[in-house]
């Protein structure tokens, strides 16, 4: 056998291992044989074409440059449209799910500049109430007694940070004319000074 077979079939040889490397595990063995195939395969098309005919030798050299990321690429392609593909390899990453509270963060977005009141001593972290929603919210650092009017300055991580509410920012809300379904929600809510029984521990920073 001369070694124009040889370089043919240590290139078929590599491209088999390309396959053989994501059924059998090994520890990186069949890759560096993957490797060690081709070059061999390199090595053996020198001896049978550069001397005589370069262009051929260049041309199948060149070819298994192209050939092997192609190949490469269209198996894996391949293998993904299988349910032995599916087993495996990893999953694709929903990009939605890759922004942690990308919803929620969307929803307290548009709370910022709203005013509300305080559930629990900001001491600096603790419970607010905003459009009738209660919210896991932190001070800029100042502490804040329970039933204080606030306003929304900006968000840290899922929560709402909040400040103390001027008299000047207090004068400027003008309630919208409450609907039906508005009315009764805030005749639900308690109407004494007392402040409201929470369920769940407040968290503090």
């Amino acid at each position: 056998m001369d070694a124009q077979f040889w370089a043919l079939a240590l290139a078929v040889l590599g491209f088999c291992l390309i396959v053989a490397e994501f059924f059998v595990p090994s520890g990186g063995m069949i890759a560096l044989s993957c490797a060690g195939a081709f070059v061999a395969s390199v090595v053996c098309a020198y001896s049978a074409w550069y001397q005589n005919s370069p262009t051929i030798f260049w041309t199948f050299t060149l070819g298994l440059g192209v050939l092997i990321p192609s190949f490469f690429v269209f198996f894996l392609r391949t293998l993904e449209r299988t349910s032995l593909g599916n087993n495996l390899l990893l999953p694709k990453t929903d990009p939605n799910a890759v922004v942690p509270y990308k919803s929620e963060a969307a929803a307290l977005e548009r709370l910022i500049g709203r005013l509300g009141t305080t559930l629990t001593q900001m001491n600096p972290g603790g419970m607010v109430r905003v459009e009738n929603e209660r919210l896991h919210a932190t001070t800029e650092g100042m502490l804040l007694l329970i039933g204080e009017a606030v306003e929304v300055i900006g968000l840290q991580g899922n929560r709402v940070v909040i400040r103390r509410a001027t008299p000047e920012r207090l004068a400027a809300d003008v309630p919208p004319p409450l609907d039906e379904t508005t009315a009764a929600s805030r005749e639900e809510l308690p109407m004494s000074g007392e402040p409201e029984r929470l369920d769940f521990d407040v968290p503090q920073d």
